[in-house]
């Protein structure tokens, strides 16, 4: 699995294996564990830029 991801991470492939090719190329990748991930969001947190949630406290009908 490692080698799979540093091949996905450095475009190591022929073509990009995943339907989603977000990960394809990425520089620097890295991993949120899904606690941390809903305490950021609740906080007003973008649990991945780090930059605040310019949406947060709103309410939509």
């Amino acid at each position: 699995m490692a080698e799979f991801l540093r091949r996905l991470f450095t475009k190591d492939f022929d073509e990009c294996p995943l339907s989603d090719a977000s990960l394809w190329g990425e520089p620097s990748p890295h991993f949120v564990h899904w606690r941390e991930e809903r305490r950021r969001w609740e906080s007003g947190v973008d649990p991945y830029s780090g930059e605040p949630d310019p949406y947060f406290g709103m309410k939509f009908d």
